[in-house]
């Protein structure tokens, strides 16, 4: 069990719950608990699952149990716990053995008659799906103390049928509902779904659902999908009292200061158990739009992008205008920073989008800045405070960008707006010999795992916005992998092939560019290329036989290339060159 599993560790423990023996690993996790009952480290609504496993588990049979357990950092976390019953002997009472595993991480154990079972442990109160894609059968039930309870056994299609005749799935949601059902079919690799559904039949309340599920690879080979449905806190939606005349914008249609502030209060304060992202939007330039095209155009553009936001943050959040032309973004359940950068991108790309085939009309860009709840802050104020900083941090570098904190990155920017600067800065900024040799020594041990922390030294040390590793395909094409930086960019790389800007590489296969400006006669598409992606330095790297290119990037023109940053950045060039493709 313990190599498919993320293992937290092992103890001995008697009747009464009391900790004999831990291993390091469990003492670790529990830390002064462990020292205690292990009670103390249960949630309460889950000690009587212990209670009961320990009234079933046998010298014979052992049991498996979920329950929360509070780590060291006091947060709740799900895991498995296996109980062994140890044979008495004559110097002690009962005692029973427990092994601990992080439900997260668990791929695949055995348990009644289906082995995905466990990977639904997590959300054990909830109802559970269980899809077999070759066969239409779906299954959704409950478990508990390792007790099935069946709500329905039939075929996907027979259910959809069902829940749209009788009449289950709120009007609105219809079409959201078919994209859950063809996820299942398709055995989409990860999706989320959020509506307003009848959970059970013969009720007459109507509940906001969501549904969260994944494709998975058995033993055997096969696909299978599983998910859980859960009801949705009130708190987490705007439900009618946000929906009153007073409560909305009357431009935009969308929730007033007062509205969307006292929502985004209200999450933060309920102290969510999921993460929650506030975002600030700025329509760049939108005194330029009223005063050059008139009034009654900007009120058109604060329209459509409020819609346009809308639109993506769909039902699990909340957008309102706070000023002029900001509009504050409330969205739930970003699980990880791709999440929120996939969100943010939409409304970005979307924006700039808007008005692309008329002429007669501006292009219309937007800079975001935003913060996690509870990584980057526990209060609404400290998050709107740190979004509102990262957004004149994309102001700066270029505008039309959205930037995501990351402490390590942006600290220093929001402790002084960029004014002082950290002391880890000022260490990579005159270590950069010491740094480079760190890098070498770090590939030799980790490969290409040691990438993502080298990428980050390289940040502070040369002032770089983001990094590019370019490999030409065998249709001659340049496909472009971001180790740092925005990804959204065209895939239109063929500026690559300009003759007149390959002719540029030294000999040693080094093109230094300290103005992109320069190159505007001799290779357009070179600067169109870089114009659009906000660069306006670069140095980049040959690698092997004139297949890939490495890029490091800057987005500001700062002073020439020194010679030993361009030296530096060559070696590592290669480094990430040749370890990208070859690992």
């Amino acid at each position: 069990m313990e190599q498919n599993t993320h293992f937290i560790g092992r103890a001995i423990i008697d009747e009464s719950l009391n900790i004999l023996t831990a291993d390091t690993k469990l003492s670790k996790y529990l830390g002064n608990n462990a020292m205690y009952t292990l009670a103390r480290s249960i949630h309460p609504n889950d000690i009587i699952r212990l209670e009961d496993g320990l009234k079933v588990v046998s010298i014979e049979q052992s049991t498996i149990i979920s329950l929360r357990m509070v780590d060291d950092n006091g947060r709740y976390q799900w895991v498995i716990m296996l109980l062994v019953d140890i044979p008495k002997n004559r110097n002690h009472d009962r005692q029973i053995r427990i092994e601990l595993h992080d439900i997260a991480e668990v791929k695949s154990l055995h348990i009644a008659e289906d082995e995905n079972y466990i990977q639904y442990f997590s959300l054990m109160e909830h109802l559970m799906f269980s899809y077999d894609i070759y066969t239409d059968k779906l299954k959704i039930f409950m478990m508990g103390n390792q007790q099935q309870v069946n709500f329905y056994n039939g075929t996907l299609t027979d259910w959809e049928k069902t829940m749209i005749t009788n009449g289950n799935i709120d009007e609105i949601y219809k079409n959201v509902f078919n994209m859950l059902c063809s996820d299942f079919r398709k055995g989409t690799k990860q999706f989320e779904h959020e509506f307003k559904m009848r959970i059970f039949e013969g009720t007459k309340a109507m509940d906001w659902c969501l549904i969260k599920g994944k494709s998975i690879i058995d033993s055997s080979a096969k696909t299978h999908v599983i998910a859980t449905m859960s009801k949705v806190n009130p708190v987490d939606n705007l439900d009618n009292s946000y929906s009153t005349t007073e409560m909305l914008d009357a431009c935009t249609g969308i929730l007033n200061k007062k509205a969307i502030e006292d929502y985004a209060s209200k999450i933060i304060a309920s102290k969510p158990i999921y993460p929650v992202t506030i975002a600030v939007l700025d329509i760049d330039d939108f005194k330029y739009i009223n005063d050059e095209y008139g009034e009654l155009f900007g009120d058109e553009v604060l329209n459509s992008v409020a819609t346009i936001i809308k639109d993506a943050v769909g039902v699990t959040g909340g957008v309102g205008r706070i000023g002029d032309d900001e509009i504050l973004i409330v969205a739930q359940r970003l699980g990880s920073n791709a999440d929120i950068r996939s969100l943010l991108r939409t409304i970005r790309n979307n924006i700039a989008f808007m008005y692309n085939n008329e002429e007669d009309k501006p292009q219309i860009t937007c800079s975001i800045g935003s913060a996690t709840y509870p990584e980057d802050a526990t209060t609404y104020e400290k998050l709107c405070e740190i979004a509102y900083k990262v957004l004149h941090l994309a102001k700066e570098k270029g505008k039309n960008r959205y930037i995501i904190y990351i402490p390590e990155l942006h600290s220093e920017f929001i402790n002084g707006l960029g004014k002082a600067k950290s002391a880890e800065y000022m260490f990579y900024k005159y270590r950069k010999m010491s740094i480079v040799n760190d890098i070498i020594n770090d590939y030799k041990v980790h490969g290409k795992d040691s990438f993502e922390a080298s990428v980050k030294k390289i940040q502070f040390a040369f002032s770089i916005d983001s990094i590019f590793v370019y490999e030409k395909t065998q249709n001659q094409d340049w496909n472009r992998f971001v180790l740092l930086g925005d990804n959204d960019f065209s895939d239109d790389n063929s500026y690559l092939d300009e003759r007149s800007y390959i002719a540029d590489f030294s000999e040693d296969g080094i093109e230094v560019i300290n103005n992109i400006n320069f190159f505007e006669r001799r290779a357009k598409k070179t600067v169109e290329a870089f114009k659009k992606m906000g660069i306006n330095q670069a140095i980049q790297v040959i690698v092997g036989d004139k297949n890939k290119i490495v890029s490091f990037n800057r987005n500001k023109q700062m002073s020439k290339w020194s010679r030993t940053d361009i030296m530096y950045l060559a070696i590592l060039g290669n480094i990430f060159g040749t370890g990208f493709f070859n690992e």
